[in-house]
């Protein structure tokens, strides 16, 4: 199976798993063609309960979609206010 890139930016608390995440750049993560959103947090290793928002490319993804090479792709975590 072949490999693809994709562009991770984290924000809010999900930045604390990288101690060297560098926000302006995101970071570089290879991960098996076919992969799906899911595939991706566990690649991660983050939590899907603090992984909730996912956006690639402008267009907001489930767990099941695919990633695609070359995606440029935003998580967050849960979203909340008052």
């Amino acid at each position: 199976m072949s490999l693809i890139r994709v562009n991770v930016k984290l924000f809010a608390t999900l930045r604390s798993y990288f101690p060297d995440y560098d926000p302006d750049k995101g970071m570089d993560v290879e991960i098996n063609e076919g992969a799906t959103v899911e595939d991706l947090i566990r690649s991660l290793h983050l939590s899907q309960n603090e992984a909730r928002v996912i956006i690639a490319n402008g267009i907001s993804k489930t767990m099941t979609d695919l990633v695609r090479d070359r995606d440029e792709v935003e998580i967050f975590t849960p979203l909340s206010g008052g």
